[in-house]
């Protein structure tokens, strides 16, 4: 079974034809909707990925006590069973455009604190394969 995926995903860049940006001009942000047809993914490999790809850093998961505990200082939301109900849109844009919106679950300080400027979560882009993504999203959904 096939799951479908509306993602919003960031484009950043100027257009090849314009003129070079000054230094006071700032690059534009233009969202784009995308729909796809994603393959089921496997919980096993999935937690793997969140090892692999460092998510510990930033996010702890409650139901792995054997996972190392974040060190950031700005910690993402739990990876909890309030994770796992969210769709695969919201995952996705979560991961690939962390800055959308900043997670609610996120606590209320560093809300706060974050209020105005970007999610302190890493770009993925270049480091997360489709599998990873799939397999993670098992993963989530998968915690207890």
């Amino acid at each position: 079974m096939q799951t479908r995926l509306v993602v919003s995903l960031v484009v950043i860049g100027v257009s090849a034809c314009s003129p070079q940006p000054t230094r006071t001009e700032t690059e534009q942000t233009t969202a784009v909707t995308v729909t796809a047809a994603m393959p089921p993914g496997d919980a096993r490999m999935g937690r793997q990925a969140f090892l692999d790809l460092r998510c510990t850093a930033c996010h702890e998961v409650p139901s792995e006590p054997e996972f190392p505990p974040p060190v950031s200082a700005n910690l993402g939301p739990p990876i909890d069973a309030r994770l796992g109900t969210k769709d695969l849109s919201y995952v996705a844009t979560a991961i690939v455009s962390p800055s959308h919106q900043i997670s609610l679950d996120t606590s209320p300080d560093l809300r706060g604190r974050l209020q105005g400027v970007l999610s302190p979560m890493g770009d993925f882009s270049h480091t997360m394969t489709v599998r990873q993504f799939v397999d993670l999203y098992a993963f989530v959904r998968s915690v207890k």
